[in-house]
């Protein structure tokens, strides 16, 4: 009985493995018919026949598998809108009649303070003949105020007709000091800049003009 259903057993196998290479188009030409010499094989070496042809195809089903379809499975490529490019609104008048405006009341402003601080420049001297004198504990000490040469400078928009502008000017002070014994001593001395302190101004631009 062990024998009949080993024979059986193997038959199947041979079999399915038939219809299998049939499905498959494996072979050119269509499997010849079951022979009962196959039959009579060992199962032992009917099983060694039939295990690398159903790897192999077992391999071709996971990697056909594997392949998507490109009706199927792969994404239709999608095309990009390209958006037309807005158009560029032309500038008004006004706004660009604002902005040159602007520009030459910065320019005339750059100017202004450029003079504004020449003419604090020749007051230096000035100060220093009516420089402070001052007694200490240690001797007397005179000062007197100059300025740096560093300045910055930004105007500002306003609501203002009149004063459609309005600029500010920063820069930088500085206090020069000497110490003596005597009075005259400090007059004399050698001056050294002792501090600094940073001062702004405000001008108003008036009918073209800056003014204090």
């Amino acid at each position: 009985m062990i024998r009949r259903s080993e024979k059986a057993e193997t038959r199947r196998r041979v079999s399915a493995m038939l219809r299998i290479n049939r499905a498959g188009a494996w072979f050119e030409k269509p499997a010849p018919p079951f022979s009962h010499s196959i039959c009579m094989l060992p199962l032992k070496s009917l099983f060694h026949i039939c295990t690398p042809g159903l790897l192999v195809f077992f391999s071709c089903c996971l990697a056909t598998a594997g392949e998507t379809s490109p009706q199927q499975g792969a994404p239709s490529p999608q095309t990009e809108e390209t958006q037309p490019a807005q158009s560029q609104t032309p500038s008004s008048p006004v706004s660009s009649a604002d902005e040159e405006a602007e520009d030459r009341a910065r320019a005339s402003f750059e100017v202004f303070t450029r003079q504004w601080m020449q003419k604090l420049a020749r007051t230096e001297d000035f100060l220093k003949k009516r420089m402070q004198i001052r007694q200490t504990q240690e001797g007397f000490v005179a000062e007197y105020t100059g300025y740096l040469p560093h300045r910055y400078t930004r105007i500002k928009l306003t609501q203002s007709k009149a004063t459609p502008f309005v600029g500010i000017l920063t820069y930088y002070k500085k206090t020069m000091r000497s110490v003596g014994k005597t009075k005259k001593q400090a007059i004399s001395g050698l001056f050294e800049h002792a501090e600094t302190s940073q001062v702004s101004e405000i001008f108003r631009y008036t009918k073209g003009e800056w003014v204090y």
